[in-house]
């Protein structure tokens, strides 16, 4: 077992003195969570199955969903504006040949060609889907 206490005193989060003692120990305390997973877990299901938390889960992802396709399927990609696009044709309606630097559309191309608009999206649409679903379940 020598060979493998450098390893043990590295990850020694048990405080054993082996790998073996490592490992029961790792085991025993992860058996502890599991029981605890499994006590609150006929509870949950039991809460989660009520029809007014199902329909507000439910809300809550349909709009997500469509608010997620809407902001992504605009045309704002990696590469730029996406050519024939709804922000393509926006540009060429309302900007012609020149695009303002510190507009909503040029801040919008710059999310898109920096990776940004996705967390951008999500974070936007996660806060209407909660409002919907907040009031869904205030209504109910």
């Amino acid at each position: 077992m020598a060979p493998f206490n450098p390893f043990v005193a590295s990850w020694n989060f048990t405080r054993a003195s082996d790998l073996t003692a490592g490992v029961r120990q790792f085991l025993v305390e992860r058996s502890i969570t599991l029981n605890y997973i499994e006590k609150y877990w006929d509870g949950f299901v039991v809460w989660l199955s009520q029809p007014t938390i199902f329909y507000i889960i439910i809300a809550w992802a349909v709009t997500f969903t469509i608010i997620m396709i809407t902001v992504l399927s605009l045309g704002f990609g990696p590469i730029g504006v996406v050519a024939g696009s709804t922000a393509a044709a926006f540009q060429a309606w309302m900007y012609g040949g020149f695009t303002p630097g510190a507009g909503i559309f040029a801040t919008l191309t710059s999310l898109g060609m920096l990776g940004l608009m996705m967390p951008a999206a999500v974070t936007f649409a996660a806060c209407i889907a909660t409002v919907v679903a907040w009031a869904y379940g205030v209504g109910a």
